[in-house]
């Protein structure tokens, strides 16, 4: 077993590099995310290939928009497109029927409004909302997205190996992906001791596979919580649902939340590595040779997702 006091940090880059690189160590690259996700739930990811600048410029793009009058930020609100798809002002997020104390401006795979998992009334209908300002937000954003889709693909390359399964196994799970991105402003908790008494920046959840320039923390025992501190040039990655479903409970979706203790105003820019809408997720045959009772019913992906996201949000008047 892996010691819980600190993160496993795993290089990646036998699945990134752009010249030619042994199944041998990208087995040993393999072997170890396997054990980080059997072992912890989460991991930090080096040898990832997306320039500094890049993620550099991201969380200051979200600082930018942050920053803007709250007036301005209500336009892009969630409730004018799909009430997933937009802007969320402090206290509208909900974690566990609990008010988070952070706002946001969420993103989704674009999806028609007819598709037959998507009735009226129900979230993920419909087109993203943008802002305009900072000007470069739309246009660096869809590339930061591309930057993640593909690191998202390599890790789960890796994950395939992990299992015994080949490399390219989950690309028929994964080939439209319904990707979610998340650009998070995080205030210090001592401006939310009002009346609603908030006390953590994002409650204690777990969440589908996702990648994540963040802060996390996760429970040892639910008093002895843990701390992944940032380590500059790494993304911290945790394991969610839909895997603890694949792997029949071999991995384990952590428990986590989000407690910001800094005076200053902090960014993240979270991205969630989503299945297709319509994938069928259920235990797979090599996890099911180590455990042949089936923990798990088949589920579609966007129907678990509608369930999780019907919930999330509290919105308040304008």
């Amino acid at each position: 077993m892996l010691e819980k006091s600190a993160l496993p940090i795993i290089d990646i880059s036998p699945f990134t590099s752009t010249q030619p690189v042994s199944r041998q160590a990208k087995l040993e690259t393999a072997r170890e995310i396997h054990a980080a996700c059997r072992d912890v739930g989460f991991f930090y990811l080096r040898g990832h290939n997306i320039p500094q600048d890049v993620y550099e410029t991201a969380l200051q793009l979200g600082h930018e928009f942050f920053e803007l009058e709250g007036k301005e930020k209500a336009k892009l609100g969630i409730a004018n497109e799909d009430f997933a798809r937009g802007y969320q002002r402090l206290g509208e997020n909900v974690t566990r029927y609990q008010k988070d104390w952070h706002e946001a401006l969420d993103f989704y795979r674009p999806i028609p409004r007819t598709h037959p998992l998507v009735t009226n009334n129900q979230p993920l209908r419909g087109e993203n909302q943008w802002p305009t300002h900072p000007e470069k937000f739309r246009p660096f954003f869809e590339r930061y997205i591309e930057y993640m889709l593909d690191l998202g693909q390599k890790t789960m390359s890796a994950i395939a190996l992990g299992l015994g399964l080949e490399e390219d196994f989950f690309v028929q799970f994964l080939d439209e992906s319904f990707w979610v991105m998340r650009v998070i402003g995080y205030p210090p908790l001592q401006s939310s001791t009002g009346k609603d008494g908030i006390g953590v920046s994002c409650g204690e959840h777990t969440g589908d596979f996702y990648l994540k320039l963040a802060l996390i923390v996760f429970p040892e025992k639910p008093s002895d919580w843990i701390f992944a501190d940032p380590i500059p040039g790494t993304y911290v990655v945790n394991i969610g649902d839909m895997l603890n479903v694949w792997t029949n409970n071999v991995y384990q979706s952590t428990l986590h939340r989000v407690i910001h203790r800094g005076d200053a105003y902090r960014v993240s820019c979270p991205f969630f590595y989503e299945p297709n809408f319509d994938a069928l997720i259920e235990p797979l045959h090599p996890c099911l040779k180590l455990d042949p009772v089936k923990h798990h019913d088949p589920v579609v992906y966007g129907e678990h997702l509608l369930r999780k996201v019907s919930s999330n949000f509290e919105i308040t008047e304008n």
